[in-house]
Protein backbone atom coordinates (compact mmCIF):
# COMPACT_ATOMS: atom_id res chain seq x y z
CA UNK A 1 0.00 0.00 0.00
CA UNK A 2 2.65 2.48 0.28
CA UNK A 3 3.98 2.06 -2.74
CA UNK A 4 0.69 2.77 -4.25
CA UNK A 5 0.54 6.14 -1.60
CA UNK A 6 3.67 7.54 -3.28
CA UNK A 7 3.07 6.78 -6.73
CA UNK A 8 -0.30 8.98 -5.94
CA UNK A 9 1.89 11.57 -4.49
CA UNK A 10 3.81 11.42 -7.48
CA UNK A 11 1.20 11.22 -9.33
CA UNK A 12 -0.54 14.34 -8.02
CA UNK A 13 2.42 16.30 -7.69
CA UNK A 14 2.87 15.81 -11.44
CA UNK A 15 -0.58 16.66 -12.45
CA UNK A 16 -0.17 19.93 -10.98
CA UNK A 17 2.97 21.43 -12.24
CA UNK A 18 1.40 19.58 -15.91
CA UNK A 19 -1.98 21.59 -15.27
CA UNK A 20 0.26 24.84 -14.01
CA UNK A 21 1.91 24.62 -16.99
CA UNK A 22 -0.86 24.87 -19.12
CA UNK A 23 -2.56 27.57 -17.50
CA UNK A 24 0.60 29.81 -17.83
CA UNK A 25 0.45 29.36 -21.56
CA UNK A 26 -3.00 29.88 -21.27
CA UNK A 27 -2.39 33.16 -19.70
CA UNK A 28 0.35 34.39 -21.79
CA UNK A 29 -2.70 33.70 -25.00
CA UNK A 30 -5.40 35.74 -22.71
CA UNK A 31 -4.38 37.75 -19.78
CA UNK A 32 -8.07 37.89 -18.82
CA UNK A 33 -7.30 34.35 -16.95
CA UNK A 34 -10.39 32.88 -18.45
CA UNK A 35 -8.93 29.63 -19.98
CA UNK A 36 -6.26 29.45 -16.70
CA UNK A 37 -9.33 29.41 -15.27
CA UNK A 38 -10.87 26.60 -16.61
CA UNK A 39 -7.28 24.40 -16.45
CA UNK A 40 -7.65 25.34 -12.91
CA UNK A 41 -10.86 23.52 -12.55
CA UNK A 42 -9.27 20.58 -15.27
CA UNK A 43 -6.94 20.03 -12.27
CA UNK A 44 -9.45 19.53 -9.47
CA UNK A 45 -10.69 17.00 -11.44
CA UNK A 46 -7.94 15.05 -12.56
CA UNK A 47 -6.35 15.76 -9.02
CA UNK A 48 -9.29 14.37 -7.33
CA UNK A 49 -9.54 10.97 -9.85
CA UNK A 50 -5.76 10.43 -9.40
CA UNK A 51 -6.42 10.27 -5.94
CA UNK A 52 -8.66 7.65 -5.90
CA UNK A 53 -11.30 10.25 -4.30
CA UNK A 54 -15.12 9.72 -4.34
CA UNK A 55 -16.74 13.21 -4.19
CA UNK A 56 -20.36 13.64 -3.50
CA UNK A 57 -21.76 16.92 -3.23
CA UNK A 58 -24.72 18.43 -1.12
CA UNK A 59 -26.40 21.41 -1.09
CA UNK A 60 -25.07 23.11 -4.24
CA UNK A 61 -26.88 25.61 -6.28
CA UNK A 62 -24.47 26.75 -9.27
CA UNK A 63 -26.67 30.22 -9.65
CA UNK A 64 -24.82 31.21 -6.46
CA UNK A 65 -21.73 31.28 -7.50
CA UNK A 66 -22.73 33.58 -10.52
CA UNK A 67 -22.49 36.95 -8.39
CA UNK A 68 -19.44 37.86 -6.28
CA UNK A 69 -18.94 35.77 -3.03
CA UNK A 70 -16.93 34.72 -0.49
CA UNK A 71 -16.61 30.77 0.06
CA UNK A 72 -15.41 30.05 3.75
CA UNK A 73 -14.66 26.18 4.35
CA UNK A 74 -12.97 24.45 6.64
CA UNK A 75 -9.70 23.06 6.53
CA UNK A 76 -7.94 19.57 7.20
CA UNK A 77 -5.33 18.96 4.31
CA UNK A 78 -3.31 19.71 0.93
CA UNK A 79 -6.46 18.28 -1.20
CA UNK A 80 -8.97 20.73 0.13
CA UNK A 81 -8.27 23.30 -3.00
CA UNK A 82 -8.64 20.60 -5.49
CA UNK A 83 -11.30 19.16 -4.36
CA UNK A 84 -13.49 22.24 -3.99
CA UNK A 85 -12.30 23.52 -7.63
CA UNK A 86 -13.54 19.58 -8.59
CA UNK A 87 -16.70 20.67 -7.58
CA UNK A 88 -17.40 24.11 -8.34
CA UNK A 89 -18.85 25.92 -11.67
CA UNK A 90 -16.80 28.79 -11.70
CA UNK A 91 -13.20 28.99 -10.64
CA UNK A 92 -12.65 31.11 -7.54
CA UNK A 93 -9.28 32.83 -6.04
CA UNK A 94 -8.07 31.86 -2.97
CA UNK A 95 -6.20 33.90 -0.31
CA UNK A 96 -3.63 31.74 0.34
CA UNK A 97 -0.68 31.76 2.07
CA UNK A 98 2.69 33.22 0.44
CA UNK A 99 4.95 30.04 1.08
CA UNK A 100 2.42 28.30 -2.06
CA UNK A 101 3.51 31.49 -4.04
CA UNK A 102 7.71 30.54 -4.29
CA UNK A 103 6.80 27.04 -6.03
CA UNK A 104 7.88 27.70 -9.74
CA UNK A 105 5.82 27.40 -12.23
CA UNK A 106 2.25 26.53 -9.67
CA UNK A 107 3.07 29.96 -8.05
CA UNK A 108 2.67 32.34 -11.32
CA UNK A 109 -0.02 30.12 -12.26
CA UNK A 110 -2.14 30.93 -8.90
CA UNK A 111 -2.34 34.19 -9.43
CA UNK A 112 -2.91 34.15 -13.01
CA UNK A 113 -6.18 32.58 -11.38
CA UNK A 114 -6.78 35.67 -8.86
CA UNK A 115 -5.13 34.21 -5.51
CA UNK A 116 -3.58 36.60 -3.32
CA UNK A 117 -0.60 36.38 -1.21
CA UNK A 118 -0.71 36.83 2.45
CA UNK A 119 1.57 36.51 5.62
CA UNK A 120 0.58 35.80 8.58
CA UNK A 121 3.54 37.24 10.37
CA UNK A 122 3.25 40.55 8.40
CA UNK A 123 0.29 41.91 9.61
CA UNK A 124 0.95 45.31 7.24
CA UNK A 125 0.87 43.06 4.56
CA UNK A 126 -1.86 40.91 5.66
CA UNK A 127 -3.70 44.14 5.95
CA UNK A 128 -2.86 44.75 2.25
CA UNK A 129 -4.18 41.34 1.17
CA UNK A 130 -7.40 41.72 2.78
CA UNK A 131 -8.01 44.78 1.01
CA UNK A 132 -6.67 43.02 -2.42
CA UNK A 133 -9.12 40.35 -1.71
CA UNK A 134 -11.85 42.58 -1.14
CA UNK A 135 -11.23 44.62 -3.92
CA UNK A 136 -11.15 41.25 -6.58
CA UNK A 137 -14.87 40.17 -4.99
CA UNK A 138 -16.43 43.86 -5.04
CA UNK A 139 -15.66 44.20 -9.06
CA UNK A 140 -17.18 40.70 -9.52
CA UNK A 141 -14.71 38.13 -7.95
CA UNK A 142 -15.30 34.69 -6.22
CA UNK A 143 -13.10 34.00 -3.42
CA UNK A 144 -12.50 30.97 -1.09
CA UNK A 145 -10.77 31.35 1.98
CA UNK A 146 -9.81 28.92 5.00
CA UNK A 147 -10.93 31.12 8.35
CA UNK A 148 -9.42 28.45 10.32
CA UNK A 149 -6.24 30.10 8.88
CA UNK A 150 -4.23 26.49 9.02
CA UNK A 151 -5.14 23.04 8.45
CA UNK A 152 -6.38 21.22 11.31
CA UNK A 153 -6.91 17.16 11.82
CA UNK A 154 -10.35 16.54 10.76
CA UNK A 155 -11.73 16.42 14.24
CA UNK A 156 -12.76 19.66 15.32
CA UNK A 157 -13.14 23.06 13.77
CA UNK A 158 -10.59 25.75 15.09
CA UNK A 159 -11.28 28.90 16.11
CA UNK A 160 -11.66 31.35 13.00
CA UNK A 161 -9.46 34.28 12.44
CA UNK A 162 -10.49 37.12 12.20
CA UNK A 163 -8.98 38.31 8.51
CA UNK A 164 -11.73 36.72 6.16
CA UNK A 165 -14.01 38.91 8.31
CA UNK A 166 -12.39 42.13 8.14
CA UNK A 167 -12.63 40.97 4.14
CA UNK A 168 -16.48 40.28 3.86
CA UNK A 169 -17.20 43.48 6.21
CA UNK A 170 -15.03 45.69 3.59
CA UNK A 171 -16.58 43.96 0.46
CA UNK A 172 -20.29 43.34 1.30
CA UNK A 173 -20.65 40.48 -0.37
CA UNK A 174 -22.52 36.39 0.91
CA UNK A 175 -20.68 34.10 2.48
CA UNK A 176 -20.87 30.71 1.25
CA UNK A 177 -20.39 28.24 3.98
CA UNK A 178 -18.66 24.76 2.63
CA UNK A 179 -18.44 21.88 4.75
CA UNK A 180 -15.11 19.80 3.52
CA UNK A 181 -15.76 15.61 5.12
CA UNK A 182 -13.20 13.41 4.81
CA UNK A 183 -10.58 15.50 3.21
CA UNK A 184 -7.82 14.47 5.87
CA UNK A 185 -7.94 10.64 5.04
CA UNK A 186 -7.19 11.34 1.87
CA UNK A 187 -4.36 13.75 2.59
CA UNK A 188 -3.57 13.37 6.11
CA UNK A 189 -2.11 16.89 7.40
CA UNK A 190 1.49 15.71 8.40
CA UNK A 191 1.88 14.24 5.42
CA UNK A 192 2.02 13.91 1.55
CA UNK A 193 0.94 10.21 1.20
CA UNK A 194 -2.23 10.29 -1.25
CA UNK A 195 -5.21 7.87 -0.06
CA UNK A 196 -8.27 6.77 -1.78
CA UNK A 197 -11.65 7.32 -0.13
CA UNK A 198 -15.12 9.30 0.17
CA UNK A 199 -15.25 12.72 0.26
CA UNK A 200 -17.98 14.85 1.17
CA UNK A 201 -18.64 18.62 0.20
CA UNK A 202 -21.86 20.23 1.79
CA UNK A 203 -22.74 23.78 0.61
CA UNK A 204 -24.82 25.54 2.71
CA UNK A 205 -27.18 28.53 2.90
CA UNK A 206 -25.12 31.99 1.61
CA UNK A 207 -25.07 34.40 4.93
CA UNK A 208 -25.78 37.63 3.92
CA UNK A 209 -25.93 40.89 5.73
CA UNK A 210 -26.72 45.01 4.73
CA UNK A 211 -24.61 46.48 1.58
CA UNK A 212 -24.49 49.30 4.22
CA UNK A 213 -21.44 49.67 6.89
CA UNK A 214 -23.21 49.47 10.36
CA UNK A 215 -21.88 51.82 13.22
CA UNK A 216 -20.09 48.94 15.34
CA UNK A 217 -18.22 47.11 12.60
CA UNK A 218 -16.84 44.91 15.33
CA UNK A 219 -20.30 43.45 16.85
CA UNK A 220 -21.15 42.51 13.21
CA UNK A 221 -17.69 40.96 12.83
CA UNK A 222 -18.57 38.62 16.02
CA UNK A 223 -21.64 37.79 14.79
CA UNK A 224 -20.54 36.41 11.54
CA UNK A 225 -18.25 34.90 13.09
CA UNK A 226 -20.57 33.26 15.25
CA UNK A 227 -23.10 32.60 12.34
CA UNK A 228 -20.10 30.77 9.90
CA UNK A 229 -18.98 28.54 12.88
CA UNK A 230 -22.11 27.50 13.86
CA UNK A 231 -22.96 26.95 9.95
CA UNK A 232 -19.75 24.83 9.25
CA UNK A 233 -20.13 22.86 12.97
CA UNK A 234 -23.29 21.98 11.27
CA UNK A 235 -22.10 21.07 7.75
CA UNK A 236 -19.57 19.15 9.06
CA UNK A 237 -20.45 17.63 12.45
CA UNK A 238 -17.21 18.64 14.26
CA UNK A 239 -17.63 20.24 17.28
CA UNK A 240 -16.36 23.93 17.82
CA UNK A 241 -13.09 25.25 19.43
CA UNK A 242 -13.30 27.49 21.60
CA UNK A 243 -13.04 31.18 20.52
CA UNK A 244 -10.15 33.04 21.20
CA UNK A 245 -8.71 36.55 20.32
CA UNK A 246 -7.46 35.95 16.72
CA UNK A 247 -6.57 37.96 13.95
Amino acid sequence: MLFDDRVRASVATYLTFHHSARGLAKLALDRSGAGTQRVALEWGKAMAASAGARVEVEGLDPHVFDAPVVIMANHASHFDIPLLLSVLPRCPGFLAKKELFDFPIFGPAMKGIHCIPIDRADRKQSLEAIERAADLVRTGGRLVVFPEGTRGNGSRLQALKKGPFHLVQRARVPIVPVGILGSAAICPRDTFKVYPGTVTIRFGTPITFSAERPSNMTAERNTLMDRVASALSDLTGLPREAAKDAS
